[in-house]
C-alpha cells in the first residue's frame, strides 16, 4: 500500500495512562503507518510528536479531528512538505549537563552558546528540584566544532551564571551514569 501523504502531529494532554494506545488507535483508524514518535510528561502534561504517512485521502484536519475526538487532546497537525527524510546530523554525539542555584536566563545563555557554534541540540532534559537547576543537553557536534572549544566556550557561560557544566561523549556518559543491576553475591550479604 502506498502512503504518500507525511504529517508531523502534536498531541498534549492531561497525562494519564493509556494516551499513546488511544491516539495509535485512532490514528490506525485512519490508515497511519507511524513512523517516528517522541512523548514526555512535564508536570503532569504529556506531550508527543508523531510522524505518520497516511493514504492519500486523508487530510490534517481529519487527523486533528480524529486525534481530539480518541480522548480530552489537543492536537496540531502539519504537512510534511520536506520531500526527503533528513539523514541524521554528521558528527559525534555528546552530553553536556548543568546544575547550580536556579535563576532566570540559565537556558537562554546556554542555548545561545550552542547556537552561535552550530550546534544543534537532539534532546534537553530540564528540571528544578529544591532550588537546584539541572538540565542536560544531548547534541551531535558537528565535524566543524572542537570538543574542547566548546566545551571551553561552555564552561565560561556557565561559570558566568555560577553553575558547573560538564561535557562528554555519550559513550563516556552512559558508561559512568549506568547502574548495573547484578551485584556480586558477597555484597548482598551482611
Amino acid at each position: 500500500m502506498k502512503l504518500p501523504n507525511r504529517f508531523t502531529i502534536n498531541v498534549l494532554a492531561r497525562d494519564r495512562v493509556g494516551i499513546i494506545a488511544d491516539v495509535s488507535e485512532a490514528l490506525y483508524g485512519l490508515g497511519a503507518n507511524l513512523e517516528a514518535l517522541s512523548q514526555t510528561v512535564v508536570w503532569g502534561w504529556f506531550t508527543m510528536i508523531i510522524c505518520a504517512a497516511f493514504p492519500e485521502k486523508v487530510a490534517a484536519a481529519d487527523i486533528k479531528k480524529t486525534v481530539e475526538e480518541a480522548g480530552d487532546f489537543q492536537a496540531t497537525v502539519l504537512p510534511f512538505n520536506g520531500g526527503a527524510l533528513l539523514p541524521p546530523s554528521a558528527g559525534e554525539p555528546y552530553v553536556a549537563t548543568v546544575s547550580g542555584e536556579d535563576k532566570p536566563g540559565i537556558v537562554r545563555a546556554l542555548t545561545r552558546c550552542f547556537a552561535t557554534k552550530g550546534i544543534n541540540l537532539d534532546d534537553v532534559w530540564n528540571e528544578v528540584r529544591d532550588g537546584l537547576f539541572i538540565v542536560i543537553f544531548r547534541i551531535t557536534l558537528p565535524p566543524h566544532a572542537d570538543a574542547g572549544d566548546v566545551r571551553y566556550e561552555l564552561e565560561q557561560v556557565a561559570e558566568a551564571l555560577g553553575m558547573t557544566l560538564t561535557m562528554q561523549h555519550q559513550d563516556v556518559f552512559i558508561a559512568t551514569n549506568s547502574l548495573s543491576v547484578h551485584a556480586p553475591r558477597a555484597c548482598l550479604q551482611s
